[in-house]
Formats: structure tokens, sequence, C-alpha cells
């Protein structure tokens, strides 16, 4: 672990050892923890200050390399310190040599959490199966109870942050690894501080340019027709399923009319649990399911065993999807995308939206949600293109052939304008690669050899890696 370095702007924090956990307490990763003062505007130093949740998780080896990895989790709104607990087996050949440093994104974890307590006492599944008129009133009730002011809670206060964490830790430079939305924070912290950032690894890469939203339906959509096209092309799937995609419409719109009211034991803590099955629940528990190839495997089955009237076995992954984003910080994705996204979105195709399965119901209660949430702290140069010394950081980007939301696409777009970039896509993969095994190893493999311009990165194992077999029944996969 590093040691407070000449020079560093802000006190070291006091370390102490704790334990991170994920998937409410049943994962643990020991680590050392402290806590770093900030300012609450980053404009006014002298101002009003919260604290960051910090932590590192020391390298194996005894004389660590100089610069550690620093984890940025995506969402927006998910802890770092909750995300690396969640994956640490995936990190370990980078902690082998390397320090993890985890700094919980101010708003989320136990960094000054935005979390709103009118939506914090729904139950999970009713959060995600509301209404627009729902989603917009219960978003407006959070912004008038945050006990933080929202429009210091974004991208550009954050990498100011973790500037501030950097030095007080004492590393020289760091390396970046973002997920998801970090890959946003990753690529902006490097456009402030090139000069402190040894290399970058971004997994399902955002451009700086674009602005979530509208998008999403559009990916997913597409997502989903390949899963469709891949069943049909399989021989036990299209025999059990040829009907797939006439069927899943048959049924949005039959729940959308009458959603059945059931009972089913939440597949995580066995207690009974009484839902409504929307449209919208089902809508958003497909969008999630597209995510993982492991999980989108299963969802031949469970949408035809939905449209034969056996509910269950849907709304029991529902439940399960429902239990894992409780963790996430509402207050702070609201507080971002209503600054970085939608005020970027321009004319929206309606319909377009409205010709995807999601239907225009995110952007719908997105672009109200911000008519009343106003948009924040924001640095000009946030969404245009990485300039200067950034362009010559190598950065390893990853994406997933069949990701919903950040389709591989966004990655080739961001390669092409860095002087030093690897991007790799995944055959069959979806949001992320961190949990494909062959990963680990090459990001291991780029973080050590990165800066040496005659090294080439042997990715031929992703080669060998594909999509999950289709269920052709609860069975699973055919012969």
């Amino acid at each position: 672990m590093g040691l407070l370095c000449a020079g560093a702007s802000s006190a070291p924090p006091e370390l102490a050892p704790c334990v991170l956990t994920a998937a409410q307490g049943r994962v643990e990763a020991p680590a050392q923890c402290g806590r770093l003062p900030v300012p609450l505007n980053p404009q006014d130093l002298a101002g009003a200050a919260i604290e960051l949740s910090v932590a590192v998780v020391p390298a194996f080896a005894e004389q660590a390399t100089a610069s550690p990895l620093l984890v940025l989790a995506g969402g927006p709104g998910d802890a770092a310190t909750r995300f690396f607990a969640a994956s640490q087996p995936a990190f370990e050949r980078i902690r082998a040599t390397r320090d993890i440093v985890l700094v919980d994104q101010r708003g989320t974890g136990a960094s000054a959490p935005l979390r709103c307590p009118n939506m914090d006492a729904w139950a999970l599944h009713e959060a995600l199966a509301a209404t627009v008129e729902e989603t917009v009133a219960a978003a407006r009730e959070c912004r008038a109870t945050l006990e933080w002011d929202s429009q210091w809670f974004t991208t550009s206060a954050a990498v100011r942050d973790l500037e501030l964490a950097r030095a007080a830790l004492g590393y020289e430079a760091v390396n970046l690894y973002g997920i998801s939305y970090g890959t946003r924070v990753a690529q902006h912290y490097l456009r402030r501080y090139p000069q402190r950032v040894e290399a970058v690894i971004l997994d399902g890469a955002l451009p700086p340019a674009l602005a979530l939203g509208p998008d999403i339906a559009i990916e997913s959509q597409a997502a989903l027709d390949a899963l469709f096209g891949r069943c049909a092309e399989d021989a036990a799937c299209g025999a059990a399923f040829p009907q797939a995609p006439a069927q899943f419409q048959a049924l949005l719109t039959r729940l959308e009319n009458a959603p059945p009211q059931l009972v089913v034991p939440h597949p995580r803590t066995g207690e009974a649990v009484s839902l409504a099955l929307t449209r919208i629940a089902v809508a958003g528990a497909v969008r999630l399911l597209l995510y993982a190839p492991q999980t989108a495997s299963l969802l031949p089955a469970l949408l035809d065993a939905a449209f034969a009237a056996r509910y269950q076995p849907l709304a029991a992954q529902f439940l399960s999807i429902a239990s894992g984003m409780a963790d996430l910080a509402v207050g702070l994705n609201f507080a971002i995308l209503c600054t970085e996204d939608a005020p970027f979105w321009g004319i929206v195709d309606w319909e377009a939206q409205q010709a995807t399965y999601l239907r225009g119901d995110f952007v719908e209660a997105q672009q109200r949600i911000c008519e009343s949430w106003p948009a924040g702290f924001m640095d000009e140069d946030l969404k245009a293109p990485l300039a200067g010394a950034a362009l010559d950081v190598p950065a390893l980007i990853l994406s997933g052939e069949f990701d919903p939301v950040t389709p591989p696409r966004y990655g080739r777009l961001i390669g092409e304008s860095l002087l030093r970039a690897t991007a790799l896509e995944a055959k069959g993969q979806g949001h992320g690669l961190l949990g494909v095994p062959c990963v680990a190893g090459l990001m291991a493999a780029f973080l050590d050899n990165a800066r040496d311009q005659e090294w080439r990165l042997d990715a031929s194992c992703l080669e060998r890696v594909g999509p999950a077999p289709i269920f052709a029944s609860a069975m699973g996969p055919g012969p």
C-alpha cells in the first residue's frame, strides 16, 4: 500500500481492517478502510464537506507494484466497495502484485449516499414494476427528502474526489478499471489527469458523447431479437419454441390488460411474496436477464411457460433480479441522468421507442423526472472526445457481442480515437466481461505490459468463448 507522497493535497485517511460485503452480506472481502473528507462543492474548497468511504485491498506480494488498480463501479449508483466484494475473484490475478483501491463514489455506498427513503421503502419488485406516473411521483418525493444537495453529485465532482483520494493515499499514478457507467468516470478522470493514469480498462464502454436513454430500448430489442434468432437456429430450441417472438408479444398484451396476482416463494429467502406480474415488470425482467448470457439463455423457456400461464418461474427470476438491485443509490442515478444524459437527448424518436418491447416507458419517466430535477455541476468538456495526453494512455476496451446496453460498436468508437487502444469483443457475451474466466488473465497481462510499446496482447483465449447454450425446457439445453 502506498505512503503519502510529497505534495499530496489531502491528509492520508487512517485505514483500519474492515470487511467489504455484497449480496446482503453473503459475500465478504477483507480490506483496509478509512474516511476521506472532500468539499461538497468542488469549487468551494473552504465550504461544507462530505466524507468518502475509501478502501485498499493490499497486494499479495510483499513489494507491490507502484501503481494500483482503481476500480470504478457502474449504475450510476453502485458502490465500488460492494462491486469489488461481489467480483473479487476476477481481480485476484491483478491483486497478486497490485493494491486494489476502492472509493465509493459520492452518493453511493457509505459516501454521503443519496438514498431515497420513500423508494427504499418499496419492495424492490414493486419499484421495478411501477408505472411511469408512480415512478415520477416517487422521484419528486425523493428529491425533496434527500440529505444532500444533489447538484454536487455528478461525474465531474466524482473525478475530483478520485484525484484527492489518489494523492491522500500516496500513489503517484493509478490504473483504472471501469464498468458500464464507470467507464464514463474513467474517461473523464483520464481527460482531467492523464499524467496520473498508467493504463485504463473499459468494460462495457460508453463513448463520452453518448447520452444514455433513448438507445437503451433499441439496443435491448436488438439483443432480444438476436436471442430469438439463435433459438430459431438451434434445433432443440427452435423445435420447442417455434413461435417465440409472437408469443412474447401476445404475453405482453395479456399482462397489460389483466396482470395475474401471484404468491411466489422468493428464490433467495423462501419467503412468500405477493406481486402483480405486470407488463412493465416482465419487460424490466427481460431487459436485465439479457445482460448476462447465462440468464439470457433461460428466457425462451421462461417466456414460453408464462405464455402458457405458468407464471411462477418468470416471477421468481424477476424477484431475484430485484433483490440484486437493492444497494443501488437511486438518488445518485437520477442526479447523474438529469445532468449528463437527459439534457442531451435531442429529439426522441418515439415511434422507434414504441416499436420495442420496452416501449418509451423508461425515456418518458426519465424525461418527466428531469423536468423537476435540475441539472447539476458538469464540466464543459464532459461530452467532448478525449484529446491531448489522454490519447496516448494504453487502453483495453472490452465488449460483449450481445450486450443490450453498450454494444460493441461503442467500444470500437472509443478505440478509434485513442492512439494505443486494444478493443476486444467476446462472442456470445453480454454486458461486462469481468466474469469471463479468460478475461482476468488478459487484464492482468495488459496492466503488467501496457507501457511496452512493442508488446501485443495475446487475446486468442477469447476465441474459445461463446454463448451459453439456450434452455429448450426447464431441464436445460437440448441434446
